[in-house]
């Protein structure tokens, strides 16, 4: 859609501005957009661009045109009110600082979505997230869109109380402990299986605020005594307990809506702030120091072991915490981190309060949580070092030290100009820092790992000669220097031809060179002269054919013991490709395992297309054998698929032939809860990798043992040919549905049916 339609919507529409605009945020800040960032609500903005419009009063505003030309959108943010946040964004033409450039989207309008939990970026100290595209095309069909905002809320502030947790006993004590963290919880008793979109944002909203959010299903065996004892009549029922014996119950009436569940358990939350003693003098407990992030053991292993950045942790004995915390000492040590490495954060952890996560790293004292790279240049956790420092300064250098190297050291005029090359190439923006140390300073090596979503390549030159200097606009004296290579001339054929321009960090108006400064300076050359990493947005236009090998990898990434909970942990549902053959076999490309994970590369990127929100992997079925059977997949089951959500602990498996259509039919049925899952209980840990005549000589033999047994073979082909005739068959009656769909009342009639069906058949992953 283009901007000009909108317009003329926007001068004949009679709709009534100021009643519809009462829908929308107008965001039009940097500081508009990180509140967006730090927020746990789910965010919908639209994006467009209005400098092609009327003049003076005769211009619509923003908020007219999404309003004009999408007038389904204020009915949806009603029925959606206090669930979902919907904004505006209007990106200037010609204004290179405009909110949402970092976005880089291929047109206009778009829609994005802030959706994920925000996680600590630790560079700034501050929360922050990260922005999504979504589909424009879903704001014309309003049912699908509400459905998917829904599923979008954050689960992770809810905890569901099942099975065991599901009794009087464990909220005792789970009541008992909250009360020890000065926290209140509050519990939702319905009669609903999981907690409902609503719920699930009041606990976002009000997250970090002194509350805990519990949910009880009335099904659950022990919920029965639970509202006995709670003196519950009826359900829905809300109940806030400061203890067990000091409890609030409310009424049916204040679940029925946002507001009025909100207006319930909002005088209970503690606001943001109010806990931290700011006073001087002893800073000894969790939250009561500005500089001093203690981390609980939940936290720990999300902000710590899945960040991107080196972590100095001091695990603290009861009798340190007693102590008076320096904290001028701990601010001193994390500014001059910041400003010499970017990347390397620091954090403390109660042993007191965290037992188990102390004890797990061998109890008090300061350890260092590195970061190494992978054969792909990928950032992952590497082991946590094993020497054990006393203060956090001691342990600074070694942490440093860790910073992943992924600069390019140039010695000579040629090396140099196949470093550019190479980062054309590649797309890349060649960044080139001059030095007269021997080594690379921290900071220059944190400089690409610092901007994950664009492509940028570091090369740094030693005792650079004069001319090489001039070359790049150096003065001769200049004992450090950076420029940045920007593409000012852009010939036909292709955008790797051509010219760079230099833009060069200048000393004098940007301040010393410290990490800070030179990451200001990048951010701003890059919201010029962008170079965005490849993202896959929702496109018809991705030719799924042409997928080869190199695509698979990436859409499909084989998964092993060390980066399982990174690929598949969480809140995301991940598809599980469960193959047979190692992995080395893959280096023939008329092999069947490379088949397979093309095969599967297929159905992720049609599944990518029709913004169906999974996690593709792969693994080796026959090395992870006790992995695979808890999923029902045994040695003569794959190739073959599974659905997990870790989350949830539940899964669905994929039984028969392995191609596209199955595979798609397979994952579409679980979306829409026509195919049920089960609940998993005791998910084994992946092994080591197996060596490759383990996994193919397992192969043969299980080869030599089924030539003798003509009868399995028998079995197998008679099964393949039952279900290839169930496939025609539902295949028939699909195309005889579709013959009928120009009658209306029958269509209607039909569709009421399905409705009924599926809501029957529902099953929430």
């Amino acid at each position: 859609m283009r901007l000009r339609p909108l317009l003329s919507a926007a001068c004949l529409s009679p709709v009534s501005w100021p009643q519809l605009s009462n829908a929308l945020e107008t965001i039009a800040t940097a500081a508009d957009l990180r509140a967006i960032e730090r927020s746990a609500t789910v965010h919908a903005l639209l994006v467009i661009r209005t400098n092609e419009g009327g003049k003076g009063d005769e211009r619509p505003s923003p908020e007219e045109l999404v309003l004009s030309a999408y007038p389904d959108l204020p009915d949806i943010e009603t029925e959606l009110e206090g669930l979902v946040t919907f904004g505006v964004v209007d990106m200037a033409v010609h204004d290179k600082t405009s909110v949402g450039n970092q976005w880089q989207l291929p047109k206009l309008p778009a829609l994005v979505m802030y959706q994920d939990v925000p996680r600590l970026n630790p560079y700034t100290g501050e929360l922050y997230r990260a922005a999504t595209p979504a589909d424009i095309s879903l704001l014309k069909k309003p049912q699908k869109l509400k459905k998917m905002l829904k599923s979008a809320i954050p689960t992770q502030f809810v905890y569901e109380l099942e099975a065991n947790d599901a009794t009087w006993t464990f909220l005792t004590q789970f009541v008992q402990e909250k009360a020890q963290e000065v926290e209140t919880v509050v519990l939702l008793i319905s009669k609903q299986r999981h907690a409902s979109p609503m719920y699930r944002a009041v606990a976002a909203e009000l997250s970090d605020q002194g509350l805990s959010f519990v949910f009880l299903s009335k099904d659950e065996e022990a919920a029965e005594e639970v509202m006995k004892l709670l003196q519950v009549e009826e359900v829905p029922a809300l109940v806030v307990l400061k203890s067990m014996t000091d409890h609030v119950v409310s009424s049916a009436e204040k679940v029925k809506t946002y507001g009025a569940l909100k207006s319930f358990v909002e005088p209970f939350a503690t606001p943001k702030g109010s806990k931290r003693n700011t006073s001087k003098g002893s800073k000894t407990s969790e939250g009561k120091s500005k500089f001093i992030r203690f981390f609980s053991g939940s936290e720990f292993d999300e902000l710590v072991l899945h960040s991107d950045v080196v972590w100095i942790i001091e695990f603290m004995d009861s009798q340190r915490e007693q102590q008076d915390l320096d904290e001028k000492k701990w601010k001193k040590t994390l500014t001059q981190l910041h400003r010499k490495a970017g990347v390397v954060a620091t954090g403390a952890v109660s042993c007191e309060k965290e037992v188990e996560l102390c004890e797990r790293y061998g109890g008090s004292g300061v350890r260092v949580f590195p970061l190494e790279l992978t054969s792909a240049n990928r950032l992952k956790r590497a082991e946590v070092l094993p020497q054990k420092f006393t203060t956090i300064d001691e342990a600074k250098e070694t942490a440093v030290a860790t910073i992943p190297d992924l600069t390019v050291p140039i010695t000579s005029p040629a090396e140099l100009n196949a470093f550019t090359a190479l980062a054309r190439e590649n797309h890349a923006m060649p960044v080139v820092f001059f030095t007269t140390k021997e080594t690379t300073p921290p900071m220059i090596k944190a400089l690409p790992l610092s901007v994950p979503t664009q492509k940028i390549m570091v090369a740094v030159l030693h005792d650079a000669g004069e001319d090489l200097k001039k070359q790049f606009l150096v003065d001769a004296s200049a004992k450090t220097a950076l420029v940045c290579l920007v593409p000012n001339q852009v010939q036909s054929e292709g955008p790797t031809s051509g010219q760079f321009g230099i833009i060069a960090y200048k000393k004098t108006t940007m301040g010393p060179y410290t990490y800070p400064n030179l990451m200001q300076f990048l951010l701003q050359v890059l919201a010029q002269y962008p170079h965005p990493q490849d993202t896959r947005f929702t496109s018809e236009e991705v030719d799924v054919s042409s997928l080869d090998l190199t695509s698979a990898q990436s859409l499909v990434p084989y998964v092993t013991k060390e980066n399982f909970g990174d690929l598949c942990g969480g809140s995301k549902i991940c598809v599980i490709g469960f193959f047979e053959d190692h992995l080395d076999t893959v280096a023939d490309p008329e092999s069947r395992l490379a088949t397979w994970w093309i095969t599967l590369a297929h159905v992720a990127a049609q599944s990518a297309q029709r913004g169906e929100p999974f996690q593709f992997i792969w693994m080796n079925g026959k090395c992870q054998k006790d992995f695979a059977e808890a999923f029902g997949v045994g040695l003569f089951q794959m190739p073959t698929l599974a659905v997990y959500s870790p989350s949830k602990q539940r899964f669905a498996t994929n039984v028969g032939i392995f191609d596209e259509l199955s595979a798609t039919a397979f994952l579409k049925s679980v979306l829409s809860g026509s195919r049920s899952t089960a609940p998993l209980v005791g998910v084994p840990e992946l092994v080591d990798e197996c060596l490759f005549d383990e996994i193919q000589g397992a192969a043969l033999g299980a080869g030599d043992v089924t030539e003798d047994d003509g009868d399995i073979d028998d079995m197998l082909s008679e099964i393949l040919s039952d279900e290839k005739q169930q496939r025609d068959e539902l295949e028939k009656e699909s195309e005889l549905k579709q013959t009928k769909k120009g009658k209306k009342k029958r269509k209607a009639k039909k569709n009421k049916s399905k409705k009924r069906k599926k809501k029957a058949a529902r099953d929430e992953l």
